[in-house]
């Protein structure tokens, strides 16, 4: 029965975040930290984590094998288990971990003085690891708790924690709201140190509520400081954001007709622009100009070319730049016939952009790719830095795709500079189901952690401008071939998530170790007493 209700309340996750985002629904969190509390051993606290996981991402991320079976066919249902699995152990491992921390925090003590440590732990082991999960190879962070709260006046409060701190907004009282369940109430029970655990049942709750209500209000507060959408109507400067809606699955074989695509769209937007006058930046998404590498010296006609469609404005073109060191998947500033410079995409998709041990283990890639009715696919190398490109506008923050789910890029690219977010994406990858809106949706945050505009070019959408508080000013509809002309502006003012962000995980680190320690002091001062009621 726990490991039921923890698997509903994994189903029930999915209504809290995007594209839904009904909030309230991201408290489901609480029952299962309940019964991690509760857990009698770490193995049921790791089985706790991973039940209400498996099912949490099955449904949430349902569109990843409906996209793909385009590609891979049928045969990429099998492979969906296996990561469902890998996922939902980061949960179970988070889960146990808390357990045993606790467990070893407080000696010989009580279950109720246990279940206490583990509801100060858990909250923020939880977005520790959510922010682990940013990091490394492997690193996929669909499922962060912060993005429920995108809808309402609470992600305002971004530009201060970022989406981590958005997420202890979910934790912290989720865990105050599983107290009473966890530790119950009972005259004796008493943590080590005599501080008593079963006097906080009560109020829990409320304190549950109050830091929700503050935060709402404390959002609200901040998000008043917003223009109205008709002012930044007559912002400054002036963009074109360019849909190409071409095949992602036959792009290689297309490139000239692709690049002829972009061109007339940007072509007709630029003549038709009338009194509206000319665009400071045009973008095109991600991997627009497929078989051409726009940074070399015999490449001047084609930047010629493109920049021609749109006379006197800054482009922002998505393509691959080949050197000695590999093959990057790029966007490209060009001025007149010049490249200004290229960003190279740093965050690769695992098992989409790389293959981890490639070369070891060629011959079973080569014998799974055959499976797929693939051949034997070649890997991007990854960007080196996070750099702002050049531009006539000031330094554009511009990123790539899957990157626009990883905060410390943008947070990067404004804190060296970036007046403006430029991001060149094609989700036509994400095909069917909900993928491509959770990526907007997701990437929209970065607007408010920095509080800078960003523009969003995609080869079949979402392409749309979000504005520094986070709301869509401008949107096209998916799968048709057009343009968006909007209006922007750039910032040089710097957030404290801007400023501070990189501190995130240390601070984590150091209340999670203040909690254990706490926990050490308050066991040796009692020697180690257990609690008759709790171990009644």
């Amino acid at each position: 029965m726990p490991l039921l209700l923890a698997a509903a309340c994994g189903l029930l996750l999915t209504l809290a975040l995007p594209p839904l985002g009904w909030w309230p629904f991201a408290f489901a969190v609480a029952p299962v930290f309940a019964l991690v509390a509760r857990a009698k051993d770490g193995r049921a606290a790791f089985r706790t984590g991973a039940a209400f996981g498996l099912p949490f991402f099955a449904l949430y991320i349902l569109w990843l094998p409906r996209s793909f079976a385009v590609l891979f066919g049928p045969a990429f249902w099998f492979v969906y288990p296996f990561l469902l699995l890998i996922l939902a152990t980061f949960w179970g491992l988070t889960t146990w971990g808390a357990w045993r921390v606790a467990g070893l925090a407080g000696g010989a003590s009580s279950p109720r003085a246990r279940a206490a440590r583990v509801l100060l732990l858990l909250p923020l082991a939880w977005v520790l690891v959510e922010w682990a999960r940013t990091q490394g190879y492997f690193a996929f962070p669909w499922g962060t708790l912060g993005y429920a709260w995108l809808e309402t006046p609470v992600a305002q409060l971004a530009e201060f924690g970022g989406v981590y701190g958005l997420s202890l907004l979910v934790t912290v009282p989720s865990a105050l709201l599983a107290w009473p369940w966890a530790v119950g109430r009972a005259r004796k029970a008493s943590l080590p140190g005599g501080a008593t655990a079963a006097l906080l049942a009560a109020p829990a709750p409320l304190l549950a509520a109050a830091l929700v209500a503050g935060a709402f209000v404390w959002g609200a507060a901040v998000g008043r400081g917003a223009p109205t959408l008709a002012a930044e109507a007559a912002a400054p400067y002036r963009a074109l954001l360019v849909q190409g809606n071409v095949d992602p699955f036959a792009r290689a074989a297309a490139a000239a007709q692709e690049l002829g695509i972009h061109l007339r769209l940007t072509e007709d937007a630029s003549l038709t622009a009338g009194a509206a006058g000319p665009f400071d930046l045009v973008v095109w998404p991600e991997g627009a100009v497929i078989g051409y590498d726009l940074t070399t010296g015999d490449a001047t006609g084609l930047r010629k070319a493109i920049t021609d469609s749109a006379p006197g404005a800054t482009f922002v073109v998505g393509g691959r730049v080949y050197e000695s060191s590999g093959s990057y998947n790029s966007l490209i500033a060009l001025r007149s016939d010049a490249a200004l410079g290229h960003y190279d995409k740093h965050y690769l998709v695992p098992f989409g952009e790389r293959w981890p041990l490639i070369d070891t283990l060629s011959g079973l890639y080569a014998a799974v790719f055959r499976a797929f009715g693939l051949p034997m696919l070649a890997g991007t190398t990854p960007g080196e830095t996070i750099e702002p490109l050049p531009s006539p506008l000031g330094p554009l923050g511009a990123f790539v795709c899957y990157e626009s789910v990883f905060p410390q890029v943008q947070r990067l690219l404004v804190e060296r500079g970036a007046g403006v977010l430029v991001l060149g994406t094609n989700d036509a990858w994400f095909g069917v189901g909900t993928g491509a809106r959770q990526h907007f949706d997701m990437g929209r945050l970065r607007a408010i952690e920095t509080r800078r505009w960003l523009l969003r070019a995609g080869n079949d959408g979402v392409t749309a401008a979000v504005d520094p508080w986070g709301r869509v000013t401008a949107e096209v509809p998916r799968g048709v071939a057009t343009t968006l002309a909007v209006s922007f502006d750039t910032r040089d003012d710097l957030t404290f998530w801007t400023r501070y962000g990189a501190l995130a995980p240390l601070v984590l680190l150091a209340l999670a170790g203040i909690v254990v320690a706490a926990g050490l002091i308050l066991a040796v001062r009692s020697g180690s007493r257990t609690d008759p009621a709790g171990q009644a």
